[in-house]
């Protein structure tokens, strides 16, 4: 099962992204938190070196491989391999450019390796696909406001995805940083 990436507002500039897995239909699926970086115990580490040696297998057997591609990625990310996460996910895209979801994980990945500006152009085109993407609204309005330190563009996002998802498990805590940054 995928780890989803924290959003913590203990200490607000560690405001960060909740990826989510993708079902069959494209659909998300979960918008749970949990601590990023906690991948769980040495066992886990090497039930997911194995997930990624198979998954490497799966895709050098069959390139076109879809689904195979979006699980490499997510493995990757999982494991905080976001070089390869993106390497992955930017195979995927060859062969879906609509993947939402895969467009929104990437860019969490180039944030996480200190390139918000790709961060924020991989959630422009995901919300071009699909202008109604909570995340995608949210995790540019974290990268416009701690990245970016584009903080009206920042409320304008959060105001955006508490439109979306007003009852989101984080809404209270969106709330206060659309305050905190000027907005009402």
């Amino acid at each position: 099962m995928r780890k989803l990436l924290a959003f913590c507002l203990i200490i607000p500039a560690s405001l960060l992204f909740s990826c989510q897995k993708s079902g069959p239909s494209g659909q998300n699926q979960g918008d749970q938190f949990s601590q990023a970086g906690q991948y769980g115990n040495a066992s886990s580490q090497v039930d997911s070196d194995s997930q990624l040696r198979m998954l490497k297998g799966v895709v050098r057997q069959d390139p076109k491989n879809l689904r195979a591609w979006i699980d490499l990625g997510n493995a990757a990310m999982d494991s905080g391999k976001y070089k390869d996460a993106i390497d992955a996910y930017e195979s995927a895209l060859k062969l879906d450019p609509k993947q939402v979801d895969v467009r929104v994980d990437m860019g969490t990945c180039f944030r996480n390796i200190g390139q918000p500006l790709k961060a924020v152009e991989e959630y422009r085109k995901a919300l071009a696909i699909n202008p109604n993407h909570a995340l995608a609204t949210r995790n540019m309005g974290v990268v416009m406001a701690y990245d970016l330190h584009q903080n009206k563009e920042a409320v304008v996002m959060f105001k955006s995805y508490l439109k979306l998802s007003p009852s989101a498990p984080d809404a209270a805590a969106i709330r206060q940083e659309i305050t905190r940054f000027g907005g009402r």
